[in-house]
């Protein structure tokens, strides 16, 4: 689904904001609609009162899909952008930023790439890849945390990168080196990010997503390449 968003944007966009929270599922039976109603009156979610109105906590989890999914669809093009030129400044939420941004190097098609790769791995172990949170100090996103954990994943970045991003200084030294080596992961590999699959199933996977998730944003693959990736149409093999 999201590979075959990434080719049509190809087109024409960059959809800038791929993350869990704007990935959409059609509801596969209307009766949750009802069960979800019924359950409010019975057992309701804690309220907020103010002096004008009532603000009511949200229910997002209506459990296991009962039947195969509905249409998926991806929502949130606010921070699209045209994809026929290089652009460069903040974009993508915190934890799906590509290091290219973090570094304001200029970014294309390939910032959509990185954000989906990292998306799956989350979507897959429902937890993030990359938490970039200093959560000594506080609960606020951290720039040189993301980079450091880039760097316990990846190994340092390439430094083409490094000359380009306009916020380089920030981060690094003059010869390259990071200003906080103290804060990249030791423990950080691959192999050790994926619990939920074991054996052939995760060798394919991870091979997959390591396609995506890469400094270099020449070095992803695109969307087209993907789709034709063994992990994700064995099962459902192409026409």
């Amino acid at each position: 689904m999201g590979l075959t968003i990434c080719i049509q944007n190809a087109k024409s966009s960059i959809q800038s904001d791929l993350k869990p929270d704007n990935i959409l599922v059609k509801l596969e039976d209307l009766a949750i609609l009802d069960r979800d109603a019924l359950d409010e009156y019975q057992n309701p979610l804690p309220q907020k009162v103010t002096d004008d109105r009532t603000i009511y906590l949200s229910r997002n989890n209506y459990g296991p899909f009962s039947i195969p999914a509905g249409i998926v669809q991806i929502a949130d093009f606010g921070y699209s952008v045209s994809g026929k030129t290089h652009h460069s400044g903040c974009i993508q939420a915190e934890a799906y930023r590509a290091p290219e941004v973090i570094l304001d190097s200029g970014y294309s098609y390939s910032v959509d790439i990185w954000s989906l790769g990292v998306m799956m791995w989350d979507l897959l172990e429902g937890k993030r890849l990359f938490d970039p949170i200093d959560k000594r100090i506080s609960d606020e996103y951290d720039d040189s945390i993301h980079l450091a954990q880039l760097t316990g994943l990846l190994g340092p970045p390439p430094s083409e990168m490094l000359h380009s991003g306009q916020r380089t200084s920030l981060f690094y030294k003059p010869d390259g080196n990071f200003k906080h080596p103290e804060l990249i992961p030791q423990d950080l590999k691959f192999d050790k990010t994926v619990t939920i699959i074991s054996g052939q199933e995760k060798a394919k996977f991870l091979q997959f997503v390591n396609k995506m998730v890469r400094w270099n944003p020449v070095e992803r693959s695109s969307a087209r390449d993907l789709l034709k990736d063994p992990w994700l149409y064995e099962d459902y093999p192409l026409d």
